[in-house]
């Protein structure tokens, strides 16, 4: 009887197996690794990227408009901002918040970015961000919260106060009226 050829045959089956097998295995641990929750400093690392060079030259930054706010902000503190926004449209104001929240400035020249993270947990996170803004050291702190898989941002502290005190503010000035 003459075993060279079944022997063959299988060790080709078994080599294609795992050839293939390994190949399944790759591609799992591939699709698995794009499907990971972004960490915190990754989160404020995407936010600040779009913020280098000056205001003029790189844009707005990032566009807040409803959709935005609600992806990178906490549902508090979006609707916050997206409430003040209607009140002033509806009386023809401006809204409580000209700048921009991540910068605490509406126009910028952003060089030597540093984003530092410090986990305070499985769901929050203290972002510490630093740069030169038109040449001068500036610092925004940002406290993230987890939900679910994504981070938001739950409040920003600039050296000029947070921006949850920009609406208390407001509500000391402007207490709601009933009717």
């Amino acid at each position: 009887m003459n075993m060279g050829p079944t022997f063959s045959r299988r060790r080709f089956a078994v080599g294609l197996s795992c050839i293939v097998a390994l190949q399944a295995a790759q591609a799992f641990a591939g699709g698995k690794r794009h499907t990971e929750e972004p960490t915190a400093r990754e989160f404020l690392a995407s936010i600040y990227e779009r913020y280098r060079a000056k205001s003029s030259v790189a844009g707005p930054g990032i566009v807040l408009d409803a959709q935005s706010l609600r992806s990178y902000f906490t549902a508090g503190l979006a609707s916050l901002i997206l409430e003040d926004r209607a009140a002033a449209l509806e009386h023809g104001e401006s809204p409580v918040l000209e700048s921009d929240p991540f910068i605490g400035r509406s126009e910028w020249d952003i060089s030597n970015l540093s984003v530092d993270v410090k986990d305070m947990g499985a769901l929050k996170a203290v972002g510490t961000v630093t740069f030169l803004n038109f040449g001068k050291p500036e610092k925004v702190i940002l406290e993230l919260l987890r939900l679910g898989n994504e981070w938001r941002v739950a409040e920003v502290k600039w050296d000029s106060g947070t921006l949850r005190g920009v609406y208390r503010r407001k509500a000391a000035y402007h207490p709601a009226t009933e009717e």
